[in-house]
């Protein structure tokens, strides 16, 4: 097993299956989220809606939810691991609000000052999301931070959030939006385990049972209910021939202006 920069925590205490699992979650819904925005691009009446699905997949799914999931890997020697609901509760709302917040500044055009205001908007918030998804860890004894690492995970979530604008604004080929989506897994991966390596774990074993969930108990409903949330947008996207038309539509007139 992996214990990650001397934290004092296996990170793939149950395998590298649940990594995986997490990764596949965030490589989905950044599939799923980029499919929205582009519809959300040509579309006037129902924007906030495309733009709302695409928010919770990537925020609520790709980002939240896999790093919860990733958390099951996580082993205390000597100690029981709980999660605090109300700071799990608060880190997928902001993750949510931040990723709707970061699409709605960066708007329909790729345009450089709402792109990067959207990007620094979506990666602070993306970030917070992280730092309160692992400061809802509870052990017997005390849980250190390091606030260099965190800073970190900050500088890359406003990279990696500003590179998802980027994509949603100007990649219209269906087989690079999944080569994207690849690329973002990998990052909210990196962003998970540098978040991680920021953490110490201090156990006293003879300290009483830290309030809070079982983590299996929050990430197992979560992570069914997130999997059945997929199909809300997954469906608007296949049932939505009219927009599909209106995005080549718009897409052919762009070329023909371009020339």
């Amino acid at each position: 097993m992996v214990d990650l920069l001397a934290t004092g925590a296996e990170v793939f205490g149950r395998g590298t299956g649940v990594a995986w699992l997490a990764f596949d979650l965030s490589a989905v819904g950044a599939v799923v989220a980029f499919a929205c925005v582009r519809h959300a691009k040509y579309s006037v009446r129902f924007r906030i809606v495309w733009l709302t699905m695409a928010a919770v997949s990537l925020g609520g799914v790709g980002l939240w939810l896999a790093n919860s999931v990733a958390l099951l890997g996580i082993h205390v020697e000597g100690s029981a691991v709980r999660y605090n609901l109300a700071l799990g509760t608060a880190s997928a709302a902001i993750a949510v609000i931040a990723v709707f917040a970061g699409f709605l500044i960066g708007g329909r055009r790729l345009d450089l000052p709402r792109l990067v205001i959207g990007g620094l908007t979506m990666g602070l918030g993306v970030g917070l999301s992280t730092y309160l998804t692992l400061d809802a860890l509870a052990v017997q004894g005390t849980v250190k931070e390091s606030l260099g690492l965190i800073g970190l995970v900050l500088l890359m979530s406003m990279a990696l959030c500003t590179g998802v604008l980027w994509a949603g604004q100007t990649v219209r080929l269906i087989a690079l939006r999944v080569v994207l989506s690849l690329l973002f897994a990998v990052g909210v991966a990196a962003l998970y385990y540098t978040a991680v390596g920021a953490l110490e774990f201090d156990v006293n074993s003879g300290a009483r049972m830290p309030d809070g969930l079982q983590l299996f108990d929050l990430v197992f409903p979560m992570f069914v209910l997130g999997s059945l949330g997929l199909t809300v947008p997954i469906t608007a996207i296949l049932v939505a021939p009219d927009r599909r038309e209106a995005i080549e539509a718009a897409e052919k007139a762009e070329t023909v202006g371009a020339r």
